[in-house]
């Protein structure tokens, strides 16, 4: 069977990094770049942390691309603390010593990889859409050559930022806004159901028990998220990585397509999601938006994606 080709556009923390590697270990998709963005921690770490797992991972025949350090429009968002100071927790991968950045930037990488693929490339992004706000709006064809968007970010309800808005929407509301008026099929996974993929320490013991370096890894990042929690900051949920389940594992959760929107401004909305359930607007549904989770059949399928690791060690 022939791989679906993605490109992972992150803010790479704890949380993404666990999704990348479930990602380069599918048995459904080549990944054919990753591409960082500025969102968790400064665009400074989310670059490096890509080339350093993926050299640690001996992956670095994919590209990794540089993009975006602010936001379209910009706002001070401040200093996050949930994903440490370099965005992997206290875990300190080797610096990349074989690696290089890509040449392109990492705009023009999706828009060149979106034009050799002719509509089959699909991407993961699971950080504020700002790469690729940029590149729709420097390509007008580029939305015709994209076959699906699974992204993490808002919420039906709710938010983490603020009362009403999620973090990955709210850190660059005007190019979340743009992708998603540009036609391109998309899925939202938003945190009124990533707040209820949790992982524990038997998740973490069932990794860590497997040996590789993938593994032993994943389990780590679940061990500082596990221990953050019991320091009262967040759970050890799995944000992104259910963004990557909604387009390998589409059993795990329920999806109804609405129209959504994204609020820009307002003192306390700037950042909101806005789906309308009840079709008020009477506008088309331009987005498949997560509902309901299934857990566990979540958590069997990325330990085992995670699990594939083993027969490249063997």
């Amino acid at each position: 069977m022939k791989k679906r080709t993605f490109i992972i556009d992150c803010d790479t923390g704890t949380d993404d990094a666990i999704a990348v590697i479930a990602a380069l270990y599918s048995d459904e998709i080549e990944v054919a770049a990753i591409t960082s963005v500025s969102g968790n921690v400064p665009h400074e770490y989310t670059s490096q942390n890509n080339l350093n797992l993926l050299e640690y991972l001996e992956k670095s025949h994919i590209k990794v691309a540089r993009g975006a350090s602010a936001p379209l429009y910009w706002k001070k968002t401040g200093l996050s603390t949930v994903h440490g100071l370099t965005g992997l927790g206290d875990i300190e991968l080797p610096a990349a010593a074989k690696s290089s950045f890509a040449k392109e930037y990492a705009p023009d990488l999706i828009r060149k990889t979106a034009a050799e693929l002719n509509g089959e490339l699909e991407l993961l992004v699971i950080g504020p859409m700002t790469n690729l706000a940029i590149a729709l709006s420097l390509c007008q064809d580029l939305a015709g050559q994209i076959k699906h968007i699974w992204f993490m970010g808002g919420a039906v309800t709710g938010g983490n930022v603020t009362t009403t808005a999620e973090f990955n929407i709210w850190a660059d509301p005007a190019a979340a806004k743009l992708v998603l008026a540009s036609g391109i099929p998309c899925t939202m996974v938003g945190l009124d159901v990533t707040e209820k993929a949790v992982l524990g320490s038997k998740e973490a013991l069932v990794l860590r028990n497997m040996g590789t370096k993938a593994s032993v890894l994943a389990a780590e990042l679940l061990d500082y998220m596990i221990s953050r929690h019991e320091r009262g900051g967040e759970d050890a949920l799995m944000h992104d990585a259910l963004a990557l389940a909604a387009a390998l594992c589409p059993v795990c959760l329920v999806c109804q397509d609405y129209f959504v929107d994204v609020e820009c401004d307002g003192e306390y909305t700037a950042g909101h999601t806005m789906v309308d359930v009840k079709n008020r607007l009477g506008r088309r549904p331009n987005v498949s938006v997560a509902l309901k989770l299934d857990l566990e059949l979540f958590k069997q399928w990325l330990i085992d994606c995670i699990g594939n690791s083993v027969s490249y060690e063997v």
